[in-house]
C-alpha cells in the first residue's frame, strides 16, 4: 500500500508527514486518492465555486499512483452566501432524535471531567445546567415528533480558513452556522438581527436558535483541549454573547425568564 508520505516525497518533493490536510510554504493542500466527501461536494456545488486547483507532480502529471494533490486557493469569503446556504434544508430530524443526540454529546464529554478544584466544579455544573436547560426548552417549544430541518454546516468556524476545510462540512441544524458565526464574532448582533428579518426566519426557527444557543456546544467542543484558564475565558465570552442574544430574541419570541444568566 502506497503511503501519502511517499507520494509527497517522491512525486512532489514535499517532505511532510502523512496526514489528511497540511500546510506547506504558506499554502494549504489536500492529498487524496478518493473523491471528495459527499457533503463537501454538495457544499461546493451550492457555493458555485471551485476552491482548489490540482497541482502537477514533478513529471507534469495530475495523478501520482492514483493520488491527486489539491491546493486551496485564496478565495474571498462571502459570509452572506455561507449563511444563505446554511439555511437551505436538505433533510430533517425529529425533536426526539435531537434531544437524544444532545444528551449523548454532553454526557460523553462531561462524564470524564475531573472536579479537583472549586473552579472546575463551577464550570462543570454551569455547562451541565445549560445542557439540561436546552433540553427543557426543546420540550417547552416543541413536541417530540416535531421535525426540524437540517442542512450543510461547518463543524466549527474559528477562522475563515475553516470554511473550505474538507472534513469540516457536516449535516446539522440549519441554525448551526448562524449561531457559530455570531459566537465567534464573524457577525455582530445587529447583523444577526438583519439576517432574521432579511431571511424571514420563523418563530419556530428562532425558538430552535435559542435552544441551540443555550446548549453550550462551543464550550463542550473544546472542553478536553482547553486548560482551566481557557475554559473560564471561553465560558465567560459564551455567557456574555448568550445574554445579548436572549435580549434580541425576546423581541421576536416568548422566552422563559433566565434570571441566573449574567
Amino acid at each position: 500500500m502506497v503511503s501519502k508520505l511517499n507520494i509527497l516525497q517522491n512525486y512532489y518533493h514535499i517532505p511532510l508527514e502523512d496526514q489528511f490536510t497540511f500546510t506547506y510554504d504558506s499554502h494549504k493542500y489536500y492529498l487524496t486518492n478518493k473523491p471528495f466527501p459527499f457533503y463537501f461536494q454538495k457544499y461546493i456545488s451550492l457555493l458555485q465555486i471551485n476552491p482548489f486547483k490540482i497541482i502537477d507532480n514533478i513529471y507534469q502529471q495530475k495523478q501520482s499512483q492514483g493520488f491527486i494533490l489539491y491546493q486551496l486557493l485564496n478565495i474571498p469569503t462571502d459570509i452572506q452566501k455561507i449563511i444563505s446556504i446554511s439555511l437551505i434544508p436538505l433533510e430533517a430530524k425529529t425533536i426526539n432524535i435531537i434531544k437524544k443526540e444532545w444528551i449523548q454529546y454532553y454526557e460523553s464529554i462531561l462524564i470524564y471531567t475531573s472536579l479537583n478544584s472549586l473552579e472546575y466544579q463551577i464550570i462543570y455544573y454551569t455547562l451541565f445546567t445549560l445542557c439540561q436547560l436546552s433540553i427543557e426548552l426543546l420540550n417547552h417549544y416543541f413536541s417530540s415528533s416535531t421535525t426540524i430541518p437540517c442542512s450543510l454546516q461547518h463543524q466549527t468556524i474559528q477562522s475563515l480558513e475553516d470554511i473550505y476545510k474538507i472534513e469540516n462540512i457536516i449535516l446539522d441544524l440549519t441554525v448551526h452556522d448562524l449561531l457559530n458565526l455570531y459566537l465567534n464574532d464573524f457577525i455582530t448582533l445587529q447583523q444577526l438581527e438583519h439576517i432574521f428579518n432579511e431571511n424571514n426566519l420563523t418563530s419556530k426557527e428562532l425558538q430552535l436558535l435559542l435552544c441551540y444557543a443555550i446548549f453550550p456546544k462551543t464550550c463542550l467542543f473544546y472542553y478536553h483541549k482547553d486548560n482551566l484558564i481557557q475554559k473560564r475565558k471561553r465560558l465567560m465570552k459564551y455567557n456574555k454573547k448568550l445574554s445579548s442574544l436572549i435580549l434580541l430574541l425576546q423581541k421576536y419570541i416568548q422566552i422563559p425568564l433566565f434570571n441566573w444568566i449574567k
